[in-house]
């Protein structure tokens, strides 16, 4: 494992290592982290990107976002178990969609979690300080392998668990936070941003491409830009609020689980309600801005990366 830290970090000091992993983290749940996700993994994968999807969290939410959750690619996070915990190389278990592979979640990260728990007590005991962070590249090691076979590698990351947190953030190369404005989401954003400081230390290629605001009212346009400043606020300057927001349509978001595709996919369906249709327009056009913007965010980044390496 310290072999392969050591090995990135070069990587990383000799700008060899290119940014393509993107970590989609909050503190809290259901602020809109593996819808997003999931829509941000088909618009990739529509563009030509070839894109792995791999959902860091127990409950498995991405299988029934993209419509595989009683198939044969939905292993309940058995690929990723075989991985951390045997040494296998990272195999995804298929294809959602054309271009688009999946590394599903499940229950089976349980077994990952406890895992990490005993390697970060027996770090803890180490006097090396590399001994004591060697426990956290456990994830980068694996995706780092099969990192150069994709163009786009996003991390779903579950809401409440630090050490598979610490974990994507060792990892990743940017990191994407949604949250919505009440108090508990604001709080999980703080808490993402404590974590990305510890893992920012030890991985030099992180960084925080901004904050994506989830459940808004489109009409509101005053409150929207209260929530934004008071976001901007927490995030004390370290990276913008997205200019693109996701709009509140409970409907459009229940439908899109119901047919296991996202809203880009069920704009012009014929399977749900005209009035319903246009909600839907509405929400796929947010998502797709929003690919955009973290695409153009990704690319000034990089180029800021590659000035100061």
């Amino acid at each position: 494992m310290k072999r392969a830290l050591r090995r990135r970090l070069q990587l990383i000091a000799d700008n060899s290592l290119e940014r393509k992993v993107i970590v989609v983290i909050n503190g809290k749940g259901g602020v809109g982290k593996s819808s997003l996700s999931a829509a941000l993994a088909v618009a990739f994968s529509k563009i030509g990107k070839k894109v792995l999807l791999a959902e860091m969290d127990e409950q498995g939410n991405n299988s029934e976002d993209l419509g595989f959750s009683k198939g044969a690619l939905a292993d309940k996070g058995a690929a990723q178990a075989a991985a951390i915990l045997d040494g296998k190389p990272l195999s995804p278990t298929g294809q959602a969609r054309p271009g688009l592979y999946v590394l599903p979640g499940g229950e089976m990260l349980e077994d990952i979690v406890e895992e990490l728990y005993c390697q970060r007590r027996l770090a803890a005991r180490m006097d090396d300080p590399e001994d004591q962070a060697a426990w956290m590249g456990m994830y980068a090691a694996a995706i780092d392998a099969v990192r150069d076979d994709y163009d786009v590698i996003i991390l779903d990351v579950a809401p409440g668990s630090e050490p598979l947190q610490l974990q994507a953030l060792m990892a990743g190369d940017m990191v994407v936070i949604p949250s919505k404005s009440d108090p508990s989401s604001r709080k999980g954003l703080r808490t993402v941003a404590r974590r990305f400081g510890m893992a920012a230390s030890l991985n030099a290629s992180l960084r925080l491409l901004g904050v994506v605001v989830f459940a808004t009212n489109t009409s509101a346009t005053r409150v929207q830009e209260q929530i934004k400043e008071q976001l901007a606020g927490d995030l004390r300057g370290a990276a913008p609020v997205f200019e693109q927001t996701i709009r509140a349509v409970e409907s459009a978001a229940v439908a899109c689980r119901s047919h296991g595709k996202v809203p880009q996919e069920m704009r012009n369906s014929t399977d749900i309600d005209p009035s319903l249709r246009r909600s839907m327009k509405g929400l796929a056009g947010d998502y797709q801005s929003l690919a955009v913007e973290i695409l153009q965010e990704w690319v000034r980044t990089s180029n800021e990366f590659e000035e100061t390496a």
